[in-house]
């Protein structure tokens, strides 16, 4: 029996590491006021400010690269209209809008967008693109945003390479963040 179980949890173990399974991380903010699930237990909060609302989470550089490029970033910044952080009235809501906010400086390719305004007054958007611009140093930005008059919040995900799995495991923790009000 106790060999059994043996055999039981290291094969346990090993198809854990082999498959990721539980490679998210949880992080609530220290005033419970979000939730989020990182990609995997690599990506640490790199910026934790509480009376701004800015929380900046990262996936460190493979260790022994000198370049940046490996590097991704979350950004979850609480808006607040007293706190003057929020241009609701900037808030796009249609693709045109949206493109409009980039001008023509900006090369990118547009993959996604979802934009609402609600009868009551909530603004919210969440697209997708990828730089075109070849010297640029982004990759990709995935952005989501919900707010209304007085308060609101932005979550973006921002990737320096070229790596779909990458993007897809940031879109995956961009749309797993929870607001607690």
């Amino acid at each position: 029996m106790k060999k059994k179980l043996m055999l039981l949890i290291s094969a346990t173990v090993a198809v854990s590491m082999l498959t990721g399974c539980g490679g998210t991380k949880s992080y609530t903010a220290s005033d419970g006021s979000f939730t989020i699930e990182l990609p995997s237990k690599d990506w640490e909060p790199y910026t934790e400010d509480e009376a701004s609302g800015m929380y900046i989470f990262s996936l460190p550089s493979d260790s022994g690269s000198d370049s940046s490029e490996n590097d991704a970033l979350i950004l979850y910044y609480n808006l607040s209209a007293e706190k003057e952080n929020l241009s609701y009235d900037t808030i796009p809501t249609t693709q045109e809008e949206l493109e409009a906010s980039f001008g023509e400086t900006l090369q990118y390719e547009l993959i996604d967008f979802e934009g609402n305004l609600t009868d009551d007054g909530v603004k919210s958007n969440r697209y997708s693109l990828s730089y075109t611009d070849e010297d640029s140093e982004k990759g990709y930005i995935v952005t989501k945003t919900e707010a209304n008059e007085t308060e609101g919040y932005i979550i973006a995900g921002q990737i320096s390479v070229d790596d779909e799995k990458l993007l897809d495991e940031v879109t995956k923790a961009v749309d797993s963040l929870v607001v607690n009000k």
